[in-house]
């Protein structure tokens, strides 16, 4: 009778945890993923893929989220604390190796790359992966499509 009631007890918080925890409807599928460029390159024939979106990127509680799992996933061992590179590519400059857009950074910390970048599929789920995606897009300041491009400044050399 304790362990039924305590297997019931555990799967109403399971329940409860699951109901509380957001899960972004508008996270690309794979098959969404997989028509996204690697790179700069791409197959003449192929049309361009759609630019597809990631649910977090903008969500300042989810970067934070993503810069936690960047120090405990060791990123910062290959891609220094602040993103500037060291046994790994710098993510604080506007070259990208893999591409910076958000599916092929998604893809790049799932499928990992030739000479050093290990896969995480297998050590973060995807929703976990988006949010990293969100904080490493910061760390260069590429741009936040949630929100408008600054105007340009119109320096007149007046003071």
């Amino acid at each position: 009778m304790r362990v039924a009631c305590a297997l019931s007890l555990c799967i109403l918080c399971a329940i409860e945890a699951i109901a509380q925890t957001p899960n972004p409807a508008a996270a690309p599928g794979a098959q969404q993923l997989l028509q996204s460029q690697v790179g700069g390159t791409r197959v003449p024939q192929q049309s361009q893929p759609p630019a597809l979106r990631n649910p977090y990127e903008g969500n300042s509680a989810a970067v934070a989220q993503g810069r936690k799992l960047f120090q405990s996933m060791n990123c910062n061992g290959c891609h220094a604390p602040q993103g500037g590179g060291g046994m790994g590519p710098p993510l604080s400059d506007d070259q990208w190796i893999y591409g910076s857009e958000p599916a092929q950074i998604f893809l790049t910390i799932m499928q990992g790359r030739p000479n050093g970048m290990p896969s995480f599929s297998r050590a973060l789920p995807e929703d976990e992966v988006w949010k990293l995606v969100a904080y490493v897009r910061t760390l260069s300041g590429l741009p936040d499509r949630k929100s408008p491009a600054p105007p340009p400044s119109r320096e007149t050399g007046k003071p």
